[in-house]
């Protein structure tokens, strides 16, 4: 029986029940960060050029075409469910960036749909089962905030 394995962002080695076979060079792919969060293995991937995948255990869970980069900020257990923070970097025009939540606390990970004012400055807090990302709304004078629980993103601000 044969399987891949990662080691680390440069090599990947084949691996049989006897061992190691042969090492060979990572595919052209960057690995941005990989982190165990819960049970779970989570990658940000660079592919290219405003080419950027999320993947959990193996599963690429949303693909980017539009941002520089994808960020982790931060992840957060609310009650036993894990929710990562995920800002995505523009590409130096008017917005500095954009935000999703990546829910890993389902029978399959999901991502919500974009949300922010272009800002790069968010506030997180957490109550009960509620994340709510704050930061500076587009008039510079007031605060606009957006909440996700139970798998929905709703404008709070």
């Amino acid at each position: 029986m044969k399987a891949r394995i990662s080691l680390g962002c440069v090599l990947s080695a084949m691996v049989t029940t006897a061992g190691v076979m042969a090492v060979i060079p990572a595919s052209a792919a960057d690995v941005r960060l990989q982190a165990a969060i819960g049970n779970e293995t989570l990658q940000l991937v660079e592919d290219g050029p405003k080419l950027n995948r999320v993947i959990v255990n193996e599963r690429v869970v949303f693909e980017d075409r539009d941002s520089r980069s994808i960020a982790f900020v931060n992840a957060y257990n609310l009650q036993g469910r894990w929710l990562v923070l995920l800002q995505h970097n523009g590409d130096g025009g008017n917005c500095a960036a954009r935000y999703r939540v990546l829910d890993l606390s389902g029978p399959q990970p999901s991502v919500s749909l974009p949300f922010g004012t272009c800002s790069d400055a968010p506030e997180v807090a957490t109550a009960g089962q509620a994340l709510t990302v704050s930061m500076p709304a587009n008039d510079g004078k007031s605060t606009a905030a957006w909440s996700y629980q139970a798998g929905r993103l709703a404008r709070v601000r």
